[in-house]
């Protein structure tokens, strides 16, 4: 083999090695991308395990009573827009109808507010949210716990979002209080109904897997004793009224 020709093979086997380069980077870019399948992952959802409670709560303390729902809907008529400058200025309300507004009357009772034979009720929802604070009483300060335990739990209403309060006597509370705020304060006499002997049969739907009867009683306890329901109550460091002790529980 001459120089000449021994040049030429080095040279076309050069040029061989790198055209086989280039057509394999080609080829590799032209391959198609390969897909990788994702297993499916199956969601179980295990079925509802709840358990029905009922309870019976006696006050060891008068139960004063407050609807302050009348008080803002009484405000919303002032700002109905009637006026020039959408305020209308109220007319006078005697202490008789403010007392009277005070209760929280069931729709199915047959004497009107504020007659001792009337069927009163006190909303289901406070006595939820007297029991979600008494959480903390118990110790327990996670937030993530205390929100579980919150929301393991309802308090069922008999009628129109209201328990049926149960009492012996019926007595009209009347002191001063202070409205609005600061230096800016304006004393008031105050007329509320205050329930004397009271009870309420407590229907309470709970999640198993989450708490027990007892521990409903348990927290239940906790609240009579260091929140309390309705106007001077412990929460609001008075504690002259409100407060009560489970008397009965039974699963139903």
């Amino acid at each position: 083999m001459t120089k000449t020709t021994a040049v030429a093979k080095n040279r076309m086997d050069t040029e061989g090695r790198e055209n086989g380069k280039k057509n394999g980077k080609k080829n590799a870019k032209e391959s198609p991308p390969v897909i990788q399948k994702e297993k499916q992952r199956m969601i179980s959802i295990p079925p509802v395990e709840q358990g029905e409670l009922l309870i019976t709560i006696k006050g060891d303390s008068p139960l004063l009573v407050n609807n302050k729902m009348n008080v803002a809907e009484s405000i919303a008529e002032q700002y109905s827009g009637k006026g020039k400058s959408g305020y209308v200025k109220p007319g006078p309300v005697s202490d008789d109808e403010r007392y009277a507004m005070a209760f929280y009357t069931m729709p199915s009772s047959k004497f009107p507010a504020p007659s001792p034979k009337g069927k009163y009720g006190i909303p289901a929802s406070g006595l939820k949210k007297c029991a979600d604070k008494a959480i903390r009483t118990t110790g327990i300060n996670d937030n993530t716990t205390i929100g579980v335990i919150s929301r393991s739990f309802r308090v069922m209403a008999d009628e129109a979002g209201l328990c049926k309060l149960k009492f012996s006597r019926l007595t009209r509370d009347v002191r001063p209080v202070n409205i609005g705020s600061g230096q800016k304060t304006v004393p008031q006499m105050r007329h509320r109904p205050m329930f004397h002997d009271w009870s309420v049969d407590l229907r309470i739907r709970y999640n198993t897997k989450v708490i027990t009867d007892e521990q409903i009683v348990n927290l239940l306890m906790h609240a009579g004793l260091y929140i309390g329901w309705g106007e001077l109550r412990a929460e609001k460091k008075q504690g002259e009224c409100g407060g009560f002790m489970v008397a009965t529980s039974q699963k139903n």
